[in-house]
């Protein structure tokens, strides 16, 4: 109805065709495109998306994310290519055959160079070509560097050819276009941009292909260098060239109401995963499923049933926990005074905080300040709590108490729990993922996980200068002093010395297992 009435008031009121063209051409696209943003912008958290009787489950299949990856219309415009080597189509010059399709590209380039610098007058047109002709030079030449590194393999001759021609066609160019203008200080200007732009070019690929830390370049104008390094970097598009990295590498799991641990080293990629199931993070690859709702397309409805404590989050430390808390109630939408002191009453009565409801933030330790962290996540009435190293810093009293808090808000929810200590996984939680170098390596019942390392824990007593000279470092699990010898934990399929006897494993052994048999493939290890 919008656009026949659109196009009716363009052939009404809109004269000349350019102008009726444009008006048209507007309303095509900006009907749906405003129709869409009207619909997006519309989408909230909705508490209901999930009947709130309904046990609550996650189900991660085949999760991926790649960082530094090209964006969306890069990929689009790249999958044709990509399609044509899987297909064997690729095109490679490696005889002169190959070049039979391209002849006119050279062609073409020839009466470019003669219509530019031999036949037209326009200073300005002559100008615009030159950039033209460059750009085509180099285009045909990367085809046959290609044909003469294939012939000549590792010529230095080739190499010398083609950075003379990178370098030496700016010049010649320039010096055209001096004999054929007037204005010297406008050519020098043009060649002092061109050579601008061409350093801008090169030197992120020289700082990619090398993997070059700028901070540590040292030698003869290390200064200087770092400061242009720096300079190219900050510039959009061109200076942010970094290789892809994949934090997460086809994860699966499914995760149910309980307390589930997240385990793996720094850098595994556990951090990742948490914020792509809260949404803050975009899947590369792979879905995630929250009771059958595809969180890609239900991101908005799907946020007010997950609250998320990252490592580090800021407070207000001049605020009371309930100033503090007020405040932010307000900011997620609970304008209703008295829904409002219900609902601060009882989070702060959930994490065990109410009597401290008037005190200052600031005097709180670090034990309280994460249980008001909890709190400000329990406002809008999560059933899935995302918790990210809460315990950190926390003396074992305080971290005791954390991970008390932590079971008792799982009886009816779902809670992650990512930490680096074994002891709070062992004790509270139900289920246990461990991932390392983005991969799945373990999902399951801790108990489970235990009985994997069964028959691989040995202990033993042995002399300071064979513990240095004989035994594998990274198999240690832990060794302590014992009078004039070591007791070692250790980690082997078979006797790693004598008198070493088997012992019962814990998690802690099972964990270290689960890594080294991925780190040090072909060593005696865990296997599942």
């Amino acid at each position: 109805m919008l656009f026949i009435l659109g196009v009716t008031f363009i052939w009404l009121y809109v004269d000349g065709m350019l102008w009726q063209s444009a008006y048209l051409v507007l309303l095509i696209f900006g009907i749906p495109g405003v129709t869409y943003f009207a619909q997006t912008s519309l989408r909230r958290a909705r508490s209901k998306v999930i009947d709130p009787g309904e046990d609550i489950h996650i189900s991660v299949r085949n999760l991926v994310k790649i960082y530094d990856w090209p964006g969306r219309i890069s990929r689009q415009w790249n999958s044709g290519l990509h399609i044509r080597e899987h297909l064997g189509l690729k095109n490679e010059y490696h005889s002169l055959r190959d070049f039979v399709n391209v002849l006119w590209q050279f062609g073409l380039l020839l009466f470019g160079i003669y219509f530019t610098w031999f036949f037209i007058d326009s200073r300005l047109w002559i100008f615009l070509f030159s950039f033209a002709i460059y750009g085509t030079i180099l285009s045909l030449w990367r085809k046959v560097r290609q044909y003469l590194y294939f012939r000549f393999a590792d010529s230095k001759t080739v190499q010398y050819a083609n950075r003379i021609i990178f370098w030496a066609i700016p010049p010649v160019i320039l010096f055209i276009l001096f004999r054929r203008m007037d204005n010297t200080g406008l050519v020098g200007i043009v060649g002092v941009i061109w050579a601008f732009c061409i350093a801008v070019y090169i030197s992120p690929q020289y700082l990619y292909e090398r993997e070059i830390n700028i901070e540590r370049i040292k030698g003869r104008f290390a200064g200087l260098r770092r400061s242009w390094f720096r300079l190219v970097k900050s510039i959009p598009l061109v200076g942010k060239q970094r290789k892809p990295f994949k934090a997460l590498r086809g994860v699966s799991f499914e995760i149910r109401t309980g307390m589930s641990g997240l385990l793996g080293p720094n850098g595994a990629g556990k951090s990742t995963l948490m914020r792509i199931i809260c949404g803050i993070l975009e899947q590369s690859y792979g879905s995630i499923w929250i009771n059958g709702l595809d969180t890609r397309i239900y991101r908005e409805e799907l946020q007010s049933l997950i609250g998320f404590l990252p490592q580090e989050f800021g407070t207000y430390e001049n605020m009371s926990s309930w100033e503090f808390l007020d405040y932010q109630a307000i900011l997620k939408g609970i304008t209703d005074t008295t829904l409002r002191n219900e609902r601060l009453e009882y989070v702060l009565k959930a994490v065990h905080m109410y009597e401290r409801k008037d005190d200052k933030i600031g005097s709180f330790s670090g034990g309280m300040k994460q249980r008001i962290g909890i709190a400000l996540i329990l406002l809008h009435l999560p059933r899935i709590l995302v918790v990210d190293e809460p315990t950190t810093g926390l003396d074992p009293r305080e971290r005791i108490r954390f991970r008390n808090l932590l079971v008792e808000l799982s009886r009816d929810r779902i809670v992650i729990f990512s930490t680096h200590i074994i002891e709070d996984i062992s004790s509270s939680c139900s289920q246990v993922v461990v991932i390392n170098k983005g991969d799945l390596k373990y999902f399951g019942d801790p108990v489970d996980m235990v009985d994997m390392a069964a028959g691989k824990v040995w202990q033993f007593h042995i002399d300071r200068s064979a513990f240095e000279k004989v035994l594998d470092k990274t198999m240690v699990v832990h060794h302590i002093q014992d009078g004039d010898k070591i007791q070692v934990r250790y980690l082997s399929s078979g006797s790693p010395y004598e008198g070493a006897v088997q012992v019962e494993p814990n998690l802690e052994d099972a964990y270290l297992c689960l890594l080294k048999n991925m780190e040090n493939e072909g060593a005696s290890t865990c296997t599942k």
